[in-house]
Parts: structure tokens; sequence; C-alpha cells
């Protein structure tokens, strides 16, 4: 039979204490890095989008980070003009975004959209653009509302067959948020989309089957400032040949882009990370 002497018992406890000591602070330590970059990414595009009305989120679908940095740039713009939200989402999504938006993004809202058939879509078959991280941006979005901002969420995407047949699939995005900007005189937008739709200019080097003007190009007379959103490391969720988790690409540095450059700005974050799909945990 062992028998701890009262040291050794002093010395274990000790251990563990600061064992959970140093994991309170590695904790406190994450939480606040996530904190820093948020802040500083809200305040990198303050500055360099200078007032523009429409700011273009590129970006890869499929991150936790990009609803993040969407919902901080409503949350800081809010407080001293309208905002409107553009998502590329359906626009048959309208009424029940704007419900919930109405409504406070009350947990009974934001259900009735989780259980809607665009949102109920399976992962092997999720493009990213569909996420419980979105659902939180509804929800962000519906209490900024309840609590007296000027907020409210456009839905623009309304491609279908057709348009994919025609070709226009650019063009008819493009058009809705035109007329937004034209109903909406006095605030900004901030738009998220992908990467490829918020080009303002069609890349020298675009491949094949590559649109001949992105959707932001075709909105160059209204000034939009396009953000090319990147991470150092980390991946997302998207659709190639399968639906599945995507290891970020090595990126180079950011800042301001050329004139001749797709955007205006590349904004490279810490990491990006995948998704929790619709109906995962919602913390």
């Amino acid at each position: 039979m062992t028998i701890l002497r009262h040291r050794d018992v002093i010395t274990s406890v000790t251990r563990q204490l600061q064992r959970l000591a140093l994991g309170i602070a590695l904790s406190a330590l994450s939480a606040t890095a996530a904190a820093d970059w948020r802040a500083d990414a809200v305040d990198t595009l303050t500055r360099e989008s200078d007032g523009r009305r429409l700011v273009v989120l590129g970006e890869m679908h499929g991150t936790r980070e990009v609803p993040l940095l969407a919902g901080d740039l409503v949350e800081r713009w809010s407080d001293t003009s309208p905002v409107l939200l553009a998502l590329e989402i359906p626009v048959r999504e309208h009424s029940a975004l704007r419900e919930a938006v109405a409504g406070g993004g009350a947990d009974a809202a934001i259900e009735t959209l989780r259980q809607r058939g665009w949102w109920q879509v399976p992962a092997d078959e999720n493009d990213g653009r569909r996420s419980e991280d979105v659902l939180a941006l509804v929800r962000r979005i519906g209490r900024l509302k309840a609590s007296g901002r000027d907020v409210a969420i456009l839905p623009f995407d309304p491609r279908d067959l057709r348009c994919y047949q025609r070709g226009t699939c650019e063009a008819a995005m493009a058009h809705v948020l035109r007329r937004a900007h034209d109903a909406f005189p006095h605030g900004r937008i901030v738009i998220v989309t992908g990467n490829v739709h918020a080009m303002r200019l069609r890349p020298d080097n675009a491949p094949e089957g590559f649109p001949k003007q992105p959707m932001t190009a075709l909105l160059r007379d209204l000034k939009p400032y396009s953000v090319n959103v990147t991470a150092e490391r980390g991946a997302y969720w998207a659709c190639r040949d399968t639906c599945g988790i995507v290891d970020v690409a090595p990126s180079r540095s950011g800042g301001r882009e050329g004139a001749g450059s797709p955007f205006n700005y590349r904004l490279v974050l810490p990491v990006f990370t995948p998704i929790r799909q619709v109906g995962e945990s919602r913390e």
C-alpha cells in the first residue's frame, strides 16, 4: 500500500492548479487574439474604404471568419448610418430573412429559417453559403435591429437555370444590387459574395469559362470597394469534385492592390476555419 506524504499531495494539487491556470491563460490569449484580428480588420476596412457606399467582401465560401467580419462591419458602421447587409443567398429567402431580422433575431425566427429547404441541403451538396455561422450572423443583425440600429439583410442571388444557359448570371446579381443601391441612398451596403463575383475587373489570366464581366465589374460606375479576403492558414468548406474541407493555399501579403487588379484591397486574416453545417453545434 502506497502512503502519500503531505508534501506530495500538495505538490500534486499545485501542479493541477498550474495546468488549469495555464489552460485558462491560453484560452484567454486565444480569445484576445481573435478579438484583435477582428478589430484590426474592421479598422483597416473602415480606413481603406474611406466611406465608400458599396463594400464588397470577396470570400472563399465556407468559413466561420467572414460572417464574423461582416457582422463586425455592420455593427461598427451602423452606429453612424444605415447599413444593408447583402448576402449571396437566393432572393426567395427574402421574406424569411426580413422576418428573422424584424423579430430581433429571436430563436423561433432563426429556427424557422433553419428549417427552410435551402438551408437544409446536406453537407455533401453544400457549397458553403449556408451554415450555422451565417444563421448566427442573421441573429446578430436582428439583435442590432432590436437595439435601434437601422440595419437590414438583402439576399441578392436570383440565379436560375435560364441565366446559366444564357450566361447572364453575373448581370442578374448586379441588377439586384444596383436596385438596392438606388433605393438606399443614404447608407452603406456590405456585400458578401464569392471572390470571383467580387472582382471589379476580369483577370488577364482568367481560365476558360470565367465570366466575361464579374458582378462587381458591372457595378463599377457605383465605385464599389472590393476586398479579397484570404487567410494565412487554415481551411474552408467548398465544392470541387466533391464538397468538403479544403486547405487554404499559401497567401501573399495583404494591402492595397494596383489599379489593374481585380480588387482594391487584399485582406489576409490569421486563419480560416471551416463552417459549422446547419444543425451542428449552435454555440
